[in-house]
């Protein structure tokens, strides 16, 4: 079997995509995989380490006001065309997935007309354009949030939840914190705000590390994201506490799984994939939705671990420091509040997304 999946641009489509990858991979090891991408996308650097094949198309996003970056990408839309043609010429592949962004479009929408067995996974509540658009075309969608369900053809479209990498289902609190030095009576919070990092989260979040200075028993962990990351260390390092016991700052984090399991709160932005990974988890979580998410997408997203009570929700311009710090200490002082809040999101959690989707992969194999 012969698989070509189109996962690009950020980390909240390519990272399902290597999940599904795995799944695959465990059930049918001599399944082919290859990955298609653009050269403009993170892909390109996270792909190749986990050891897949991946090519390339030509094609690049919209910019929202006309300009001459729009019309190269009307230009980009007719090379991806062209491009997909070439590579499902070239691997002549029995299934081709789409988790998403500006190079799933062109390879799937290739890959119906051929009538080429063909799946979208949306990560998002409310879908994306790429996925609105090939919803009437594929033979598969799979959802990660029932919310998704009216956007989509019913008898084409299952509940499959958002696809996580099995270490984060396999956590070990305990030793997870051991490995990290942390005491029982030390309460760490991780701070995330995705790959390019979130500025309203990152200089609210300067305001409770300063609230915290003198204070061992809090413990944080701040991933900036790596366009920040240089302003905000030399701001932490400007109130004195880098290097310090309990305030590490990084860019970017690979083991974000083994940082979520010793965390005791974790402040987040909403992406699809950050909430899939807080479900997993069972972490309770502050999270704040990125205000120009297509489709307030972001804040659909939080509201499904937020409404039930698994965690807090802010919106972006209500957010300052003191909001935070605030919001911070009622929950990390209340543990009872805590314990609920983690067995409520741990609960929305959809552990077997894999097992659903590769279910549907193999019913789709079997009608050929």
């Amino acid at each position: 079997m012969k698989i070509l999946i189109a996962a690009g641009g950020t980390g909240g489509h390519i990272y399902p995509g290597l999940a599904i990858a795995e799944k695959i991979k465990t059930e049918n090891p001599g399944a082919e995989i290859v990955f298609i991408g653009s050269m403009v996308g993170m892909e390109k650097n996270i792909i190749p380490q986990y050891g897949y094949p991946i090519e390339y198309i030509r094609v690049r996003g919209f910019e929202r006001k006309a300009s001459l970056e729009t019309l190269a990408a009307i230009k980009g839309i007719f090379d991806g065309l062209s491009d997909a043609k070439k590579l499902i010429k070239k691997h002549q592949p029995d299934l081709v997935i789409g988790t998403g962004g500006f190079t799933a479009g062109p390879l799937l929408l290739i890959a119906s007309r051929r009538k080429i067995k063909t799946m979208i996974h949306e990560q998002n509540a409310y879908p994306g354009k790429t996925n609105l658009m090939l919803g009437s075309r594929v033979n598969r969608i799979a959802i990660s949030f029932k919310e998704a369900e009216k956007y989509f053809p019913q008898e084409r479209t299952f509940l499959a939840g958002n696809p996580v990498r099995s270490d984060y289902h396999q956590i070990d609190r305990s030793e997870l914190r051991k490995n990290l030095n942390l005491s029982d009576t030390q309460k760490m919070i991780l701070i995330m705000g995705g790959s390019q990092g979130a500025g309203s989260i990152n200089q609210s979040a300067l305001s409770l590390i300063a609230s915290y200075k003198d204070q061992d028993d809090r413990v944080i962990y701040h991933l900036t994201g790596k366009d920040q990351y240089e302003s905000i260390k030399k701001e932490v390092d400007h109130l004195g506490l880098s290097p310090s016991g309990h305030v590490f700052v990084d860019a970017y984090s690979n083991e974000v799984h083994r940082l979520l399991g010793a965390a005791d709160l974790v402040i987040s932005r909403s992406g699809a994939m950050s909430v899939a990974e807080i479900q997993a988890v069972g972490v309770p979580s502050i999270l704040v939705p990125y205000p120009l998410a297509a489709g307030n997408h972001q804040e659909f997203n939080a509201r499904v671990i937020t409404d039930p009570g698994g965690g807090v929700l802010i919106k972006d311009k209500e957010l300052t420091g003191a909001r935070l710090i605030q919001t911070v200490e009622s929950l990390l002082e209340d543990e009872k509040k805590c314990q609920m809040m983690s067995q409520i999101t741990k609960k929305q959690s959809i552990i077997n997304a894999g097992d659903r989707i590769y279910a549907q992969i193999k019913k789709l194999m079997e009608n050929e």
